[in-house]
Formats: C-alpha cells, structure tokens, sequence
C-alpha cells in the first residue's frame, strides 16, 4: 500500500471516528450520515483525501 493510500485511509477512518462520536452523542443516525458526508466532501476539498498522482 503506498503513503498515498495509507494517507486516505487515515483521513477516512478520522472522519468516521469524529462523524460517530458526534451522532452517537446525539444519538441520531441521520445526523452521523450527514457530518461523515460533510466531513468526507471537506477532505476531498482541501486535499486531504488524494484520487490521483501529482
């Protein structure tokens, strides 16, 4: 697996861990579907999740 890979994992399982941890908190599976959609979108945004090569 390369550093590029293991950075999107990364930055993947992060984003499930806060998404769950916020809609566990407020104990609402709809609001975990849409902060681990916002948080994902914001990734990719900022280039924080990578698709293809330099």
């Amino acid at each position: 697996m390369s550093a590029r890979q293991k950075l999107n994992v990364a930055t993947v399982n992060g984003c499930l861990l806060v998404a769950g941890t916020v809609a566990y908190l407020a104990q609402s599976w709809t609001l975990f579907a849409g902060l681990l959609l916002l948080l994902l979108l914001s990734a990719i945004g900022t280039g924080g999740i990578r698709f293809r090569r330099r």
